[in-house]
């Protein structure tokens, strides 16, 4: 009966294994599977049904200019493309794109780049006013993907009053992953905020490096949070980069 109840629209080869998409007939929403792990839950019309991807979408409501890194179901770079965003894709998966733009929805107008992230980002002479993060797959490290050298890259492609938001794997509550991440992107420029889920193991939690002494508008973060029914919280980020041994920063 569950079987019945999912249906399979298509299976596809990616260069970090294999994708399924899936459509679930009780609420309509499809899902974007890479090696069995959920990357993009959204409705057909590529609305995501994650908080984290609307806690991102609210954290880079002042950016007009966006560089996006990581499209899996592109829901992320719909939905503020929808906002009227000015947007640039990268991935190094060129199916994802086509799979975003043949199920959920992504705008075909919009600069879709095939790439690592890390070559861009070193390569790119463009300045963006907000740079979103959602990068991963089965076996990714986040603390050795995001090095000194590729955080203070991605920081270089600031325009002046830019902010940073990202979303990262967290294991459980002692994991540093997030703190030593943001440290190394916000460098001594920008203020650090940590919005994820404590107590819930191998959650997600974004990372918000702002120019800004607030954190956006906490009313709206405030909605988002209350309507998802989870237990999301926001905090400051524990280190500065200054606090992050020689060598790691």
């Amino acid at each position: 009966m569950w079987l019945s109840a999912v249906k399979l629209l298509g299976r596809y080869q990616g260069r970090n294994g294999q994708i399924e998409i899936v459509e679930y007939s009780w609420d309509g929403t499809r899902v974007y599977f890479e090696e069995g792990v959920r990357q993009s839950q959204a409705t057909p019309d590529g609305e995501s049904v994650f908080t984290y991807v609307k806690l991102m979408d609210e954290l880079l409501s002042r950016s007009e200019q966006i560089l996006v890194l990581g499209c899996g179901g592109g829901n992320l770079a719909t939905r503020l493309s929808r906002l009227g965003k000015r947007l640039t894709i990268v991935d190094n998966n060129p199916i994802s794109f086509v799979l975003a733009h043949k199920f959920f929805e992504l705008p075909d107008e919009l600069p879709c780049i095939v790439s690592d992230f890390r070559k861009f980002v070193f390569d790119d002479r463009t300045y963006y006013d907000g740079i979103a993060v959602d990068v991963g797959g089965p076996g990714f490290r986040f603390t050795d993907e995001f090095d000194a050298a590729t955080c203070d890259a991605i920081r270089s492609r600031l325009a002046p009053g830019g902010r940073i938001v990202m979303n990262v794997t967290v294991s459980n509550d002692i994991d540093p992953t997030p703190d030593r991440i943001a440290a190394r992107l916000a460098g001594e420029e920008l203020r650090t905020w940590i919005v994820d889920e404590q107590g819930i193991e191998d959650r997600n939690a974004v990372i918000a490096c702002m120019p800004e002494k607030t954190l956006g508008s906490p009313a709206a973060l405030d909605r988002i949070m209350r309507h998802s029914h989870e237990r999301w919280a926001i905090r400051r980020g524990r280190l500065r980069s200054r606090d992050l041994p020689f060598g790691s920063r």
